[in-house]
């Protein structure tokens, strides 16, 4: 019988992540870097990216390389499919974590600024997954891992931010029509959805009171403190490794309990 922590190995496995040079999508890196993966980083900032890579490549012995990608660009995203087969044969990893946010009351958003939020968080996903799903349907093996966000059902407090609340629950629904599609093919796709994190870019704004948003938002979470990026790196990495071999179409919440309140 395999071992149950060897199954955790990534050894010999390409992963690409988007958003990788920061934040949530660093630690994923992290995580997968230390479990043997060779990483494909896309980003949009070309020097922090290749520093990541570079650092990443140092620290854990793996080969890294950072692919400058703008997801709402359908260009890149053919290129960043092509360019991670050429360098390394084959992709067995994608993991979706770019992502933006517009905080607006509802009454005035206006549509560019819609846009902005779908074009990344839901129509740039897609169509990664589409792009890196068309080698993966080849290889007939694959594991993808979009992250969501705990506001696929709920509606968050005290911001307001309907594009951004709508658009992860079209991620948690494509990531359920994928699974299903793509399973005879051996793709998995399942999606992790966090609760607050601890980066730096979590807001800093406050309620007209002057409340931090922060502090309300710990107050709400029952474990009373915000998760990490290395903590929804060790998830992702269960999702895309051999321990989940049985575990495609889900949604895999990460929140402290915030849900439950």
């Amino acid at each position: 019988m395999k071992s149950i922590i060897n199954k955790l190995r990534m050894d010999g496995k390409t992963s690409i992540v988007t958003g990788g040079h920061s934040g949530i999508g660093r630690g994923i890196v992290e995580a997968l870097a230390q479990a043997g993966s060779e990483i494909v980083i896309a980003g949009r900032r070309e020097e922090l990216g290749r520093k990541v890579s570079e650092e990443v490549a140092s620290e854990h012995g793996v080969r890294a390389i950072f692919v400058k990608t703008d997801v709402t660009v359908d260009a890149d995203r053919v290129n960043l499919a092509d360019r991670a087969v050429r360098e390394f044969g084959k992709i067995d990893v994608l993991v979706n974590c770019s992502g933006t946010v517009h905080h607006e009351n509802a009454e005035d958003v206006n549509y560019e600024n819609w846009r902005k939020v779908m074009d990344v968080n839901l129509d740039g996903l897609f169509f990664v997954c589409q792009a890196v799903g068309r080698h993966m349907i080849r290889q007939k093996r694959g594991s993808i891992v979009n992250i969501s966000s705990n506001s696929d059902l709920l509606v968050m407090t005290p911001q307001t931010q309907t594009g951004y609340n709508a658009s992860k629950a079209g991620v948690d629904m494509v990531t359920k029509c994928l699974a299903y599609e793509w399973a005879k093919h051996n793709i998995r796709v399942n999606a992790i959805a966090p609760g607050y994190v601890q980066t730096d870019i979590l807001p800093l704004q406050k309620t007209p009171e002057g409340k931090p948003w922060a502090d309300i938002w710990k107050e709400m979470i029952p474990l009373h403190r915000f998760g990490t990026p290395e903590e929804i790196g060790a998830m992702v990495l269960y999702a895309a490794s051999d321990m989940s071999l049985f575990l495609t179409g889900s949604i895999l919440l990460m929140d402290g309990g915030y849900s439950l309140t």
